[in-house]
């Protein structure tokens, strides 16, 4: 069933892409964007997460 689906949402897709070309353009774009900063995001939680490992405890 879930093949069924998946090949439904393709065909929804194309008639998407073929219909309104600004429209999954735009799409597209905002998908890549936000994949782009959540990368980013990610890489900077790593560096933090890094650089945590540094901090000298504090002592009361």
């Amino acid at each position: 069933m879930g093949i069924l689906r998946a090949f439904g949402f393709g065909i929804f897709l194309i008639v998407i892409a073929l219909l309104m070309p600004a429209v999954f353009a735009e799409l597209v774009r905002t998908i890549v964007t936000f994949l782009q900063s959540s990368q980013e995001a990610f890489a900077a939680a790593g560096i933090l997460a890094s650089y945590a490992g540094h901090i000298p405890p504090s002592v009361p």
